[in-house]
């Protein structure tokens, strides 16, 4: 769909560039040469030419890389570090720590000190900077991640003051 946009959009370019040098010059030309010259009318039909074998790709299949993933915004992750009092899903939490370059965010919705992190935030396969697919929940309290199961699966945009919202 996106490359199916950049070409129209580098056809209708390239179509007011051949429409706009013609300025002068075509004035200068006898009338017998202007119909023969008249080529941006045929652009568009070039245009649609180039769209079947674009829409001939099969799409991807139901999952988290669907169409809506790849089309979403970028978020904006601010760098790496530990943010007080931001919104996460709707809620106000006392602290997230953001991770590696925003591809992990840890929650601590219970406020406790010393931190425990009760939430996982992570990017798994959506592409773009900012973009988080993957909810864990801490269920056996071990404190780390790996041993819990996904139990959400979405998608979840972080911006610039650490507050992460589904999109």
């Amino acid at each position: 769909m996106a490359a199916m946009r950049i070409a129209l959009g580098i056809a209708i370019v390239l179509a007011g560039c051949i429409a706009g040098c013609g300025g002068k010059k075509e004035e200068a030309r006898p009338a017998a040469e202007k119909p023969a010259e008249e080529r941006p009318a045929e652009k568009p039909s070039e245009v649609k030419a180039a769209e079947p074998p674009l829409a001939e790709k099969p799409s991807p299949g139901p999952g988290p890389d669907t169409p809506h993933v790849a089309d979403a915004p970028e978020g904006n992750p601010p760098p790496d570090g530990k943010y007080e009092r931001v919104v996460v899903d709707g809620v106000t939490v006392p602290m997230v720590h953001i991770m590696e370059g925003g591809t992990v965010v840890l929650v601590d919705t219970d406020g406790a000190k010393p931190r425990t992190w009760e939430e996982q935030y992570k990017r798994k396969r959506a592409t773009k900077k900012g973009q988080l697919d993957l909810h864990k929940t801490d269920v056996n309290k071990s404190g780390k991640f790996d041993d819990d199961p996904v139990d959400r699966e979405g998608l979840w945009l972080i911006d610039v003051k650490g507050n992460v919202t589904k999109r």
